[in-house]
């Protein structure tokens, strides 16, 4: 599979994945419940923005940890914050 249908494909998965979270708004959904799913589609969609549009997917060294690391602190953080 070529690099831009490859990007392309990613691409429609964010937009997806924008679309799942933005219905759980509008059908509001909310509660306890909602926050794991939420987290972890927000999780997922930075994993994609930070190895493909960042470029950190074959970055050889602590780099790409060193993002994917903040990403999971900040949303345990939130996660944290909305269940207490």
């Amino acid at each position: 599979m070529s690099t831009i249908r490859i990007a392309t494909f990613q691409w429609t998965a964010l937009l997806a994945l924008t679309a799942v979270t933005f219905s759980v708004a509008e059908f509001g959904l909310s509660g306890r419940a909602m926050i794991i799913p939420v987290l972890l589609v927000t999780l997922l969609k930075g994993r994609l923005v930070i190895d493909r549009f960042m470029a950190l997917q074959d970055v050889a060294g602590p780099w790409r940890w060193i993002v994917l690391g903040w990403l999971a602190v900040v949303l345990s953080l939130i996660g944290f914050a909305f269940c207490t």
